[in-house]
Parts: structure tokens; C-alpha cells; sequence
């Protein structure tokens, strides 16, 4: 093994079709079902595979901030994320070249700390470094934007 392969880490999905447009995801002991609305021909029984991808985006930018803040000790009071994103339907469709993936990305960020006062600067500025999602929506030609609400107080 390579020092470097030392410190990957393997994730391992399987997917099985169940409908038309729908299939049933298994990560670790975790299943969960990914469809499409009834108007693209799938049931509307579950989230599409882009809602999972910006709530995944979501989910992963509270993780890694919560992450940061233990270990800076700054205790969180309260911790939302919304997220919007576009993504242009001619990509999918093949019907124009642009891509198939967001073109937007907008999170608003609302964080309410114990310590009013501190600076936190440096805490978003390590979130975005470190965030897998965040980074790997960056790193396409995506507009992604972070809105950060800290304490009642527009910051970032």
C-alpha cells in the first residue's frame, strides 16, 4: 500500500431498478429509494437523484461545520441549511450542449453560536477547504454561493 492510498476511504453503493425511472439504493445497512415525478414517467414516491445530490450538499456542509466548530470549541445553538439549486433540463434531454449538471447552487446558512462575539472568519474559511460536497460542486463549472447567517448577522 502507498502512503497515499493509506488514507483513502472506500464508499460502496448497489442500486437495483424497482420501476420504471425508480430504483432502490443500498449504502452500508442504509437503503433508500430514488424515483422521478409521475410527468418524467417515474411515481413521485421518493426524491429525484439531484434532490439527493443538493440535500446531500446540504447535509454534508452542516456536518463539516459542526465538525470545525468542535474542534475550535464554539459551542452551535442552532444550525439550518437551505438550499436552491438550477439545473438546465436540455442537458439531460440532450437538446442543447450545456450541462447536464446545476448551473446554480445557492445555500443559506444560518448559525446560532453561544459566544455572540467571536470571529468566525476563520471557521468558514476552513468549512469551504474541507467540505467534500461543497468542493466537488465547486470544482465544476457550477455558480455555487454560501449565504451565512451567523448569530442574526450577515457574514462570509
Amino acid at each position: 500500500m502507498t502512503e497515499q492510498n493509506k488514507y483513502l476511504r472506500s464508499v460502496e453503493t448497489k442500486s437495483t431498478r424497482t420501476n420504471n425511472l425508480q430504483n432502490k439504493t443500498q449504502v452500508r445497512e442504509f437503503n433508500f429509494t430514488i424515483d422521478e415525478p409521475e410527468k418524467l414517467g417515474g411515481t413521485n414516491l421518493a426524491p429525484t437523484p439531484m434532490e439527493y445530490i443538493l440535500g446531500s450538499l446540504s447535509g454534508c456542509l452542516m456536518i463539516v461545520i459542526e465538525m470545525v466548530a468542535n474542534e475550535k470549541e464554539i459551542s452551535i445553538e442552532n444550525l439550518e441549511v437551505s438550499a436552491h439549486g438550477e439545473i438546465d433540463k436540455r442537458g439531460l434531454k440532450g437538446t442543447a450542449d450545456v450541462s447536464p449538471y446545476f448551473q446554480t447552487a445557492q445555500l443559506d446558512i444560518v448559525l446560532n453560536l453561544a459566544d455572540k462575539e467571536r470571529n468566525l472568519t476563520d471557521l468558514i474559511e476552513e468549512v469551504t477547504r474541507r467540505c467534500p460536497a461543497y468542493n466537488l460542486f465547486k470544482d465544476t463549472s457550477c455558480e455555487i454561493k454560501l449565504n451565512w447567517k451567523i448569530n442574526e448577522e450577515v457574514a462570509g
